[in-house]
Parts: structure tokens; sequence; C-alpha cells
């Protein structure tokens, strides 16, 4: 039995399929054309940053591979690709537009690019459901650096809300500015009925979780650090929101598997999802997050729980869900071999 499923953190520029990116990156310039793949795979890899905030910029790389329509499509359909041979049922895909027009592409043809990708691969990957996930980023001293492109984002995503476009985000580096300066984008989302996830109390400061409570957010990315204040905590279990944890992205600093407060979490009665975050950059896959969560003594029982709660914060039509949630049922039934 595998609850290993359904992923609703997963960031394309962080989740490349590293031959082609190489081979595309090449064919782009953004790497010297007598580079290998093997400088490539390091490169993209390298871990000795100074501060967290240098390695936030570290995504540069990846998305440089992404600036045209055929690149953007590509990068989504063997991402794809990816996640059916490893049978997943449902991914939810993020990525940021306004990180794509360095060589004139607006953000809605970046949307509209990725979307021709998802749908290519979903003629060829039929077991596997998608949809995408809009990000806005922060950058710079606060949230009034790229306000406009951000807005930008939030009309693009009005536009095209569809079975293919599911809903925003809020990304990059967490602990730049007043949080709260977001605020007027996901009350415009709000009034648009645009579902939204926020990146919040990853990084630092837990008291972020609350801020995405306060911008009603329908779901929190990451949000571990909820536990910094029993209050937070606490607003959290009372309001049920999702929390998308990412356990292998969560442990690259300060912690292992088994310092992550998983249990805590758990005990408290938080609604946690497990997911990849980057698969690429982590190397890692969704089976390999459920793996390690059932190496530091969350049970087979608790991991389903998971699944199932992936598949209740799911942005997409309850009709859809219900297919999920059809097949995570089946796939419960399976007497193990």
């Amino acid at each position: 039995m595998n609850a290993a499923k359904i992923d609703l953190h997963l960031h394309l520029d962080g989740s490349l399929y590293l031959p082609w990116a190489w081979k595309t990156a090449v064919k782009r310039g953004v790497v010297e054309t007598e580079c290998t793949f093997e400088e490539y795979y390091s490169r993209f890899h390298r871990r000795n940053f100074k501060t967290r905030e240098e390695g936030m910029k570290r995504f540069d790389f990846p998305v440089d591979v992404m600036q045209t329509k055929e690149d953007l499509a590509d990068a989504a359909y063997y991402l794809v690709q990816t996640l059916s041979i490893q049978q997943m049922f449902y991914a939810e895909i993020r990525f940021a537009p306004q990180q794509h027009t360095k060589c004139g592409l607006t953000q809605r043809e970046a949307v509209l690019a990725v979307c021709d990708g998802l749908e290519r691969a979903k003629q060829d990957f039929p077991d596997i459901d998608t949809g995408l996930l809009c990000c806005l980023m922060h950058k710079g001293e606060n949230a009034h650096v790229n306000e406009k492109e951000n807005f930008e984002t939030v009309e693009v995503v009005r536009e095209l809300l569809s079975d293919r476009v599911l809903g925003l985000d809020l990304a990059g580096y967490e602990n730049t500015g007043d949080f709260l300066l977001y605020a007027p984008l996901f009350e415009k989302a709000h009034s648009y009925g645009i579902p939204y996830t926020i990146h919040a109390g990853e990084m630092g400061d837990g008291a972020h979780v609350m801020d995405a409570l306060a911008m009603k957010a329908n779901r929190i990315g990451h949000g571990i650090n909820c536990i910094q204040n029993p209050e937070w905590l606490h607003a959290v279990v009372e309001s049920q929101i999702p929390l998308e944890l990412c356990p292998t992205s969560n442990t690259r600093y300060e912690l292992g598997y088994a310092a992550l407060p998983v249990r805590q979490l758990l005990d408290a009665g938080a609604r946690i999802t497990l997911n990849t975050d980057n698969m690429s950059f982590g190397r890692t896959s969704l089976a390999h997050e459920y793996d390690m969560m059932r190496s530091v003594g969350i049970s087979q029982k608790e991991l389903w729980q998971c699944a199932w709660n992936a598949a209740d914060a799911a942005f997409c039509s309850e009709a859809r869900k219900e297919r999920l949630r059809e097949r995570l049922r089946e796939e419960q039934n399976k007497k193990t071999e």
C-alpha cells in the first residue's frame, strides 16, 4: 500500500528533469557549450551558500532555462512524465510567471505555455491529474518592490482560472519586509474567488503563520514554525488550515528528519499534508518523503491520513477530488504482498 500519491506543494523550477535542463541550458547559452552534464548537475546542486537568502537565489539557475514558450511547456511535460513514472495520482505544480519574462514573454504567455505542457502531458500520461498554481513573489526589501508584477499575476489568474489554472501562492525569501504588506494582493484574490496558499513559517518567524491566517489563506506552505508559540499552534489546529509540509526541504539547515515537528503537529491535531517542494533540488520524491516520515515513527495510518488531507485540501473541483478519493480507497484497500 502506497499513500504517496498526492503532492500539493511542488515547484516547477526546483523539479526539472535535469538531462533536459542541461541540454536546454547549453542550447540557450545559459551555460557554456562545453559544460558537461556532470558539471551542470554539480552547479544545480550547489549547497555552499553563506546565507539562506543567497541560497534562495539558486532558483535563478533553473529559471533561466525556462524563458521561451517551448521550454516552459517542455519543463512542465517532463515533470508530469516523472510523476507518472512514480505512479502519482495528482499534483499541483506551481511557478512564478513574473520570473519568466526575461526574453519578452508576458506573464499570461508564460502561464499558457506551462498549461500547454500540462495538456500535452495529460494526453500521454492520463493516469495523473495536474493543476497549476501561480506564485506571487517576495522580492527585495518589502512587498512594494514588485507589487505591480504581483498584481499582474493576480489578474492573469483571474482571467485564466479554470480546471487547469487553480489558484495562487506567495513564494520567495519569506523574511523580507512586513508580511502583511501583501494583504491587498490577497484581498483582491479573495474578491475574485481565487483559492490561495501562502508560504509562511518556513524560514524564520512563526508569526507569519498568523499573518497568513489573517490574510485568509486556504492553505499554508510549510508552516512548521507555528510550534514556536503555543498560541500560534493552537490557531493552526483550531482553524484546521491544511499545512503543506515538505520534510526533505525543511531538513536542509538546522533540522534532521527526526527533529522536524511532525509528531508534535500530528499529536496537537494539525491538518498536515506531505509534499516534495523541489524534487530535483532536494533529490527526493513523494515516496521518499513518506518513507522518511515512516522511518521516524509516523504510522501507516497517519500517513494515509496525510494523503486524505491532501485530497480534501486540493484546489481542484469537488468532482475531481472525489475521483482522487476513490483512487485512494482503491490503493488503501490493496492487500500487502
